[in-house]
C-alpha cells in the first residue's frame, strides 16, 4: 500500500510516473543534464513541495491519470482536462530543474545579484527627452470601480 502525495511524502509510483514524463519534456542534451538527472522526482520534487505545498494535491491528479504515449499527448489532454494539475505538473518539472545549482552552473546563472545604484548618475532616457510629455502632462489618475 502506497503513502497519499502530501507535502512531505511521495508515493514511489508517483515520483517514478514524474521522472519518466520530466524526462520526456527535459532530455539530456547538449551538455545539459536530463530532469531525472538532477532530481526533478526526488530532491527537486520535495524541495518545490516544501516551498508550494498547494501543489501537492493537483501534481497527484496529474500523475494518477492513465497514461498515453508520447508524453505530448498526455500532455495536450491534461491541460484540456484539468488546467490547474497541467500547470501543477509544469511548475515542479520546470521549477525542480531550475533550481538545481548544477544546472544553473551550467547555464551560468549566478541567481539575484544587487546592482549598484548610483544617483548622481542621469539615466540616458532623461537625458534624451524621453519623459518630457509625460512630465508636460502632469499626473493622470483614473476612477477605481467599487467591486
Amino acid at each position: 500500500m502506497s503513502r497519499p502525495l502530501t507535502e512531505s511524502s511521495v508515493a514511489e509510483e508517483i515520483r517514478m510516473r514524474l521522472r519518466e514524463l520530466a524526462d520526456e519534456l527535459i532530455p539530456g542534451a547538449d551538455g545539459m543534464p536530463s530532469a531525472s538527472e538532477v532530481g526533478v522526482a526526488e530532491r527537486q520534487l520535495d524541495r518545490v513541495l516544501a516551498a508550494r505545498p498547494d501543489l501537492a494535491a493537483p501534481l497527484r491528479d496529474a500523475l494518477t491519470r492513465p497514461a498515453s504515449a508520447p508524453a505530448t499527448e498526455w500532455l495536450s489532454r491534461l491541460a484540456a482536462d484539468d488546467p490547474a494539475a497541467h500547470d501543477a505538473f509544469l511548475l515542479v518539472v520546470v521549477g525542480g530543474y531550475y533550481i538545481d545549482p548544477e544546472v544553473r552552473r551550467r547555464l551560468g546563472y549566478r541567481g539575484q545579484e544587487p546592482l549598484l545604484v548610483q544617483p548622481e548618475l542621469i539615466p540616458n532616457y532623461v537625458d534624451e527627452g524621453l519623459l518630457d510629455t509625460v512630465l508636460e502632462r502632469g499626473a493622470v489618475y483614473r476612477e477605481v470601480p467599487d467591486e
